[in-house]
């Protein structure tokens, strides 16, 4: 008896590529709002956001 591996359903490029850009937007949101409100705790999850938004960005879309 052989288990074959589960296949990953993956997102397309231009899905993930548009996905980026969403996290990116909102994280400059986040930014934004957190500096005019001076709450810096958001900053730091603003720029948290942006970071994964560029790490799914068009650099790791190499399917």
């Amino acid at each position: 008896m052989t288990l074959e591996p589960q296949k990953r359903r993956r997102l397309s490029p231009r899905t993930r590529l548009v996905l980026a850009r969403i996290v990116v937007v909102v994280g400059a949101g986040l930014g934004l709002f957190a500096l005019l409100t001076a709450r810096w705790g958001l900053l730091f999850a603003a720029i948290v956001v942006i970071g994964l938004g560029a790490a799914m960005g068009p650099a790791r879309i190499r399917d």
